[in-house]
C-alpha cells in the first residue's frame, strides 16, 4: 500500500507531462436576468398560480430525447489528444495526514471542506468554514462555486467539475490530493439527501474507495471503505461532481490529471457522452436523464436540456432532489419560460424554506416579467438566508429605484 505524508509530493514526477498550452477555466457564474426594484415588505413567496408541478402525469414523458448523433462534434476524432497522459495510478493508495472532522446539523459541506483545507496546512476551523459558506445553519445546500470562493479567499485554489470518473479520482489521490465528492446519503426509507464525503484512498484489490465521512466516520482511522459500484451509485445522482483543493503552484499538475475535464466545454461533452450511454442502457434512468440535462445546459442547449430535465422529473426523482440541483430553473430562464420557473419554485418551497437559490431564481423570473416588487422581495429573501450570496446581491442592485 502506498501512502503520502501530510503535504502533497513534489511535482518533479510529472514535469515531462505538463501541457504547454493555456487551458480554459470553468465558467461558474450564473447569468443574471434583467431586473427592476420594489418595496421590501412583500411576501417573498411567489403568488402566480402554478402552471407546472413535479407530478409525472403533468409532464410530456413521451417527448423524444436528443439523439446522440445530433452532435457530430462529440464523436471521437482521429486527431491526437492535446492533453498529456498522467502516469498510471498505483493499485492502492491511502493518504496519511488526514484529520476527521465531524459535522453539526446541516454541516457536511463545511466539515468536508475543512478536512481538505487542514490537509493542506490551513489553520482554520470547521466553524470558520461554516460561517463562510453556510451562515444560515438551516441552509440545505452549498454550491461548488461557494466552496471555491471560500478556498480562494484562504490563499489556496480549488477546481470543481462534473462527470467525474474513478480513474480521475484515483489519479488525484495518487498524486497526494484528497477529493471532496457530492453524493447521496440514505439512512433509510425515503429519507434520501445530499451529502459531501472526502475520498482519501482506494484499493483495486479490495475494489473500494476509502472515505473520511463527517457522519459515518473513517473506519479504523485509515478510511471507511465503499465498494466501487456502490460509490458510483451514490455519486451518479449528483452528476459525479467533485472538488479538489491545491496550492497555486500545483495547478499545472491538476490540469494534467484532469486532462480534457479541465476545460469546461470538454468536461460537459464528456458528461454528456456518459449520460447518453447510460440512457442507452436504460431509457428510464432518471439520474442519467437529469445529468444529460445538466450537460446540455452547460453547452448552451437550453431547449434540449428542458426536455431531458422534464423527462427525469416525470420518471421520478427523490423528493429532496431540487434542494441540491438547479438546472431546470436555469434552463427555463434561458428559454424565457418564466412561469415554469415560478411554478417549480413554488413546488420546492413547499418542502423547504431554506434553499436561498430558489428565491434567487424566482427573483430572476419576476424581474424578467417586469414585476420589480416581487423580484426584489425574492432577492432579499435569498440574502436573508445567505448574506454572502453574491449573485442575489448584484441582481438586487441592478433593479431600478422604485
Amino acid at each position: 500500500m502506498r501512502t503520502h505524508a501530510t503535504h502533497p509530493p513534489s511535482l518533479l514526477r510529472w514535469t515531462a507531462f505538463l501541457a504547454p498550452a493555456v487551458l480554459l477555466t470553468l465558467a461558474l457564474a450564473i447569468p443574471l436576468a434583467a431586473a427592476q426594484e420594489p418595496p421590501a415588505t412583500l411576501d417573498p413567496r411567489p403568488t402566480l398560480p402554478p402552471t407546472w408541478t413535479l407530478t409525472p402525469t403533468r409532464l410530456p414523458s413521451e417527448t423524444p430525447l436528443p439523439a446522440p448523433t445530433a452532435t457530430p462534434t462529440l464523436q471521437p476524432t482521429p486527431t491526437a489528444s492535446p492533453y498529456p497522459t498522467p502516469l498510471p495510478a498505483p493499485p492502492a493508495v491511502r493518504l496519511e495526514g488526514m484529520r476527521l472532522i465531524w459535522q453539526d446539523y446541516n454541516g457536511c459541506a463545511a466539515a468536508a471542506l475543512s478536512m481538505l483545507l487542514i490537509y493542506h496546512g490551513w489553520d482554520g476551523t470547521r466553524d470558520g468554514v461554516a460561517r463562510g459558506i453556510t451562515p444560515n445553519r438551516d441552509d440545505v445546500s452549498v454550491r461548488g462555486i461557494e466552496m471555491v470562493a471560500f478556498v480562494e479567499g484562504e490563499g489556496l485554489r480549488a477546481a470543481v467539475r462534473t462527470g467525474g470518473t474513478l480513474a480521475v479520482i484515483k489519479e488525484l489521490v495518487a498524486a497526494g490530493y484528497p477529493v471532496l465528492v457530492e453524493n447521496a446519503y440514505n439512512p433509510g426509507g425515503d429519507d434520501w439527501m445530499g451529502h459531501n464525503r472526502v475520498i482519501m484512498g482506494y484499493d483495486d484489490a479490495a475494489g473500494a474507495v476509502y472515505t473520511f465521512d463527517s457522519v459515518l466516520g473513517n473506519g479504523d482511522g485509515t478510511g471507511r471503505p465503499i465498494p466501487y459500484a456502490e460509490f458510483d451509485a451514490l455519486w451518479k445522482p449528483f452528476n459525479r461532481t467533485y472538488l479538489v483543493v491545491y496550492p497555486a503552484e500545483a495547478e499545472p499538475l491538476i490540469q494534467v490529471i484532469l486532462g480534457p475535464h479541465w476545460n469546461a466545454t470538454e468536461n460537459a461533452r464528456l458528461a454528456l457522452d456518459e449520460a447518453q450511454a447510460e440512457i442507452g442502457r436504460d431509457p428510464a434512468d432518471a439520474f442519467a436523464l437529469f445529468n444529460l440535462g445538466t450537460a446540455l445546459l452547460t453547452l448552451g442547449r437550453a431547449e434540449e436540456a428542458i426536455t431531458a430535465f422534464e423527462r427525469a422529473l416525470a420518471t421520478g426523482l427523490p423528493w429532496r432532489y431540487l434542494w441540491y440541483q438547479f438546472g431546470p430553473f436555469e434552463a427555463y430562464l434561458l428559454a424565457g419560460q418564466y412561469d415554469r420557473v415560478i411554478a417549480l419554485g413554488e413546488d420546492v418551497l413547499a418542502t423547504t424554506r431554506n434553499a436561498e437559490e430558489i428565491y434567487f431564481f424566482l427573483g430572476q423570473a419576476y424581474a424578467a416579467l417586469g414585476d420589480s416588487a416581487r423580484a426584489a422581495a425574492n432577492y432579499q429573501a435569498a440574502l436573508t438566508r445567505n448574506p454572502h450570496y453574491i449573485e442575489a446581491d448584484l441582481a438586487l442592485g441592478r433593479l431600478p429605484a422604485g
